[in-house]
């Protein structure tokens, strides 16, 4: 994560925050969303921290508690979710505008859980705990993707080609967790996949054009990150850090069955940047459409798009959300 504190990150606040907001997915993972709550919610009690749950009763609803969190003027919120439900949170936290923000605390309940990887904290009711009691809250960078007909924050992963088939073969795998499900999926959508031939423009604030770069190239993926990891635990962007006021940029070349699962175990590990087929690099903005004018489908945050789109405007919103995280030292 980001080495300079007094830009990006608070002193460890020793206080638990009050009132306390507990946004729950009771569907998360299959249902243990609302038996993990349960469990942090005694933990809660047993350590004398008051909470007010709020429970999701359909998608979008945490976006929605999320906003009237802010309303209500709570100084601190808990998700008990996935990353799914932390890109609702986050975009009903953002998007209400205000400042300050209340900080999240995340008990990762989710497939994959990569935005709970750029926390670096335990995966337990304690731990969460622990955050509130004597954490530090950093400030995390987030995305924007804007299109013709609306806009998103994404608190990870802008993402198009064959990660959008991966969503929709995920749910006949549900039985399997985090990586295995995601390679089941991989492997499914292998099968009807064709890659898009398309146009990525970056930039980075600041710089003329050596700061810029163009892509234009049939892909099997192309994603932009906040984070190091994708699809719980593919290392897409290994040097991606959440509070560094970048976002970061993996371009896998179209390639032939054989030349995918080659490389699927170098991404895995984080090894994959030297690939001929990989084309990365940081930057604060990008343009994304297909070269034929084609609408495109995309996703954020591992959900599919309300809709295709002719052109995407990703852009970095530096420091944007307040998360809590362990305290150094």
């Amino acid at each position: 994560m980001q080495s300079e504190p007094h830009s990006t990150r608070d002193a460890a606040h020793g206080v638990v925050p009050d009132p306390l907001r507990v946004i729950v997915n009771p569907a998360a993972s299959g249902g243990r969303g609302r038996k993990a709550a349960e469990t942090l919610v005694q933990v809660l009690e047993r350590r004398a921290i008051r909470s007010d749950v709020r429970h999701t009763e359909a998608p979008g609803h945490a976006e929605d508690l999320a906003a009237e969190a802010v309303r209500d003027g709570v100084s601190g919120v808990v998700v008990v979710g996935g990353d799914g439900t932390m890109h609702e949170v986050a975009q009903g936290l953002v998007g209400s505008g205000a400042d300050p923000l209340p900080a999240v605390a995340l008990f990762p309940v989710g497939t994959g859980n990569d935005f709970h990887r750029m926390i670096g904290a335990e995966r337990s009711a304690e731990a969460v705990a622990e955050l509130l009691e004597g954490g530090a809250v950093e400030r995390f960078d987030v995305g924007r993707v804007r299109w013709e007909n609306g806009k998103r924050i994404f608190v990870n992963l802008f993402g198009v080609g064959i990660d959008v088939d991966i969503l929709r073969c995920r749910t006949r795998f549900h039985w399997l967790r985090g990586l295995l499900q995601y390679l089941a999926a991989l492997l499914n959508a292998m099968v009807t996949f064709r890659a898009p031939e398309i146009d990525i423009e970056t930039g980075v604030a600041g710089t003329k054009s050596a700061g810029t770069r163009r892509i234009q190239a049939g892909t099997i993926l192309s994603v932009i990150t906040v984070g190091p990891s994708i699809g719980g635990g593919f290392m897409i962007n290994p040097a991606a850090e959440a509070s560094d006021g970048r976002l970061d940029l993996c371009h896998v070349a179209a390639l032939n069955w054989l030349q995918l699962l080659a490389l699927v175990p170098r991404v895995i590990r984080g090894t994959h940047g030297e690939s001929p087929f990989v084309t990365m690099c940081r930057l604060d903005e990008a343009v994304v459409r297909r070269q034929d004018g084609e609408p495109l489908w995309f996703e954020v945050d591992g959900e599919l798009a309300p809709e295709p789109a002719r052109e995407l405007r990703v852009e970095v919103v530096p420091r944007a959300l307040p998360v809590m995280v362990p305290a150094r030292g």
